[in-house]
């Protein structure tokens, strides 16, 4: 056997942490649905856009209610088109390995469906796909505290303390706080008691920020005055309750707040995932989200473990960079084995040159449905197999130091990064299992 073929089999046999998904529980999936509807939630959908699928006919393709062969019809030339992007492949990849069906193509549509919709009717599909198949051990799942705890543990966003957009925003978040906001003090003791809840009552392992989407990642420094003008904005009298309309807050308060939230977590030293690079969908400001925007912050909080997301895709050289110059920044590869499997396969052998191993997470799936993120672990067993094998194959290390390297990626870091031990060994035994009632 070669030295690919022995790691991945090695590879194929652990038991992953799953670093960052956006999956809904299993009982609160979408019941109106088709395996057309629900794998073009996203991310495939971004690649038939670029291909030239309009925004009209991409809702009709998701449309549930419309005849399947016929919406089929449409999507066609344009999924052949970008069918073997890390998306496509990832798809193709879920249609054999969870169905039994050889890809996404005009003869096999029909019986992917129907499969599909047997396993829906079936339940317990979650434990088949993330368990069985797919030998996830625990993933973090974005913003759900109240999350099955036999699958996930829960990061939590605080962005909305960030970029409020109404003043509603503010009385709603203080009537869960129990705290009449009138100030910025108000709202930083709120922003406090927020914290407090989710890492010690709500069992949350990870703050999230997904601001890259909506402004740039570059944090400066913005003095307590300069941040109160920005939120009194909130409570003029054309921002009143009863007025609609949505406004963008001031920079400075943005700022003031990001490191307000910074400095909590400083204190308590908490891990900190921040997306940077691509944005889902179709148009933003890249520039906005270069993980080097960040840099300051690195330098200013030292406690906070920073946990880079998507390779930092495109700029992968220069999150390489920062790793290996911040104690306190770590490299995580969600979204990226679909994002470009090439790319996160080269970015992976030369931070294997550049950064300590141990600083480095393979996996996450980043889907909301389920389905994508088996073929996702399963580009990313292979893209971790490929990059170990070209160490050993130029002498670099030898196997048992990549099957190491290996169990590394893919559990010991981030396991230590987002304190999970105990997690996974209550997930492991089935307890303390929170399960959403079926609506």
């Amino acid at each position: 056997m070669s030295a690919y073929e022995q790691l991945l089999e090695y590879i194929d046999g652990l038991n992953i942490i799953d670093t960052h998904e956006h999956l809904p529980m299993e009982a609160d999936r979408p019941k109106e649905t088709d395996v057309l509807s629900e794998w073009l939630a996203h991310y495939f959908s971004s690649d038939l856009v670029s291909a030239g699928l309009s925004a009209d006919a991409l809702e009709i393709v998701r449309d549930s209610s419309r005849d399947l062969l016929k919406r089929w019809k449409i999507v066609e030339p344009y999924w052949h088109a970008a069918r073997f992007t890390g998306y496509g492949r990832s798809l193709d990849l879920a249609a054999c390995g969870l169905y039994g069906i050889d890809g996404v193509n005009g003869r096999t549509i029909g019986p992917l469906n129907e499969a599909f919709v047997a396993a829906r009717e079936k339940g317990g599909h979650y434990k088949y796909v993330l368990k069985d198949k797919s030998r996830i051990a625990l993933s973090i799942v974005d913003s759900d505290p109240d999350c099955d705890r036999e699958f996930f543990a829960s990061a939590v966003r605080l962005d909305e303390f960030i970029c409020p957009v109404h003043r509603r925003d503010i009385v709603r978040v203080g009537l869960e706080l129990d705290i009449s906001v009138h100030s910025l003090d108000d709202w930083k003791e709120a922003m406090r008691r927020r914290l407090e809840q989710a890492f010690d009552h709500q069992g949350c392992v990870t703050l999230k920020c997904g601001l890259a989407y909506k402004r740039t990642l570059h944090f400066g420094k913005a003095g307590a005055a300069e941040a109160e003008r920005d939120f009194n904005e909130l409570f003029a009298e054309e921002h009143s309750p009863d007025k609609r309309g949505d406004i963008k807050i001031g920079k400075s308060f943005q700022d003031h707040m990001m490191h307000y939230l910074l400095g909590l977590a400083d204190r308590r030293g908490l891990p900190f995932q921040f997306h940077t690079g691509i944005q889902e969908g179709s148009g933003n400001v890249i520039a906005d989200a270069n993980p080097v925007h960040l840099t300051n912050l690195f330098l200013e909080y030292e406690n906070v473990k920073f946990d880079i997301f998507h390779m930092g895709y495109p700029y992968l050289m220069e999150l390489s960079n920062l790793a290996k110059n911040f104690r306190n920044v770590f490299i995580d590869m969600c979204w990226g084995h679909i994002i470009s499997p090439e790319a996160a396969r080269r970015g992976l052998v030369e931070w294997l040159d550049a950064v300590p191993a141990n600083k480095i997470s393979a996996f996450g799936g980043d889907y909301a449905f389920v389905d994508g993120v088996y073929g996702h672990q399963k580009l990313a067993r292979e893209n971790v197999a490929s990059a170990l094998a070209q160490k050993v194959d130029e002498g670099v290390f030898d196997l048992d130091r990549a099957r190491e390297t290996a169990g590394w990626l893919f559990v010991d870091n981030p396991t230590r990064l987002f304190n999970l031990a105990s997690r996974l060994k209550a997930a492991r035994k089935g307890k303390g299992a929170k399960k959403r009632k079926k609506k």
